[in-house]
């Protein structure tokens, strides 16, 4: 008796793959995924960073909007540092009286900040006027005809630290970077 056989359409025919991934692209998922963790992880873990960044930005800001003002308002702005409290706040006088009292300015943009407890400031160095501090309370003058003291201020979180200066008086512009860097040494 002959035997007949019957094909199953798994014996012969186009072979089906089952569903999943293989070891190689399993492998490759992992991988992405630890390089981008190695990388972003740290940053979210660090906030005294983004701290120090804000805060070194929000001075350079403050900067810049004061000799603004000194110019527009024919006033003389102070911003002064407070080391041993860990704050800035501005002050201001009028400029046709040398000898004037200076009191402390209000509004949004120049009311007292207090820095976050990860952030201090290491010191203040205004040579001309009150040298270098690290503690008590320095200033730095802005003026109405647009000239602001040489001043270099130092923000740190214990790990880090930025710089904020003014190495051109006439121009008022505050430059920021990162490290520590002293007036005296730009040449």
């Amino acid at each position: 008796m002959p035997t007949s056989t019957v094909a199953t359409s798994t014996e012969r025919g186009p072979r089906r793959h089952a569903a999943g991934f293989t070891l190689i692209e399993l492998g490759l998922v992992l991988l992405i995924i630890s390089v981008v963790m190695v990388l972003v992880v740290p940053r979210f873990r660090d906030q005294s960073h983004a701290q120090l960044i804000s805060q070194t930005r929000k001075l350079a800001a403050t900067f810049r909007f004061l000799q603004q003002e000194a110019i527009l308002n024919g006033r003389v702005y102070r911003l002064n540092f407070d080391l041993d409290q860990q704050r800035y706040f501005v002050t201001a006088a009028d400029a046709s009286d040398p000898d004037a009292n200076f009191t402390q300015e209000k509004g949004i943009l120049t009311r007292d900040v207090a820095l976050p407890s990860t952030v201090q400031i290491a010191d203040v160095n205004v040579p001309l006027t009150v040298g270098k501090l690290y503690e008590g309370i320095g200033w730095v003058q802005f003026y109405p005809d647009g000239y602001v003291d040489p001043s270099v201020v130092h923000l740190d979180n214990g790990q880090e630290v930025y710089t904020l200066y003014v190495d051109q008086p006439l121009t008022g512009r505050a430059n920021v970077q990162s490290g520590y860097l002293d007036l005296g040494a730009r040449g």
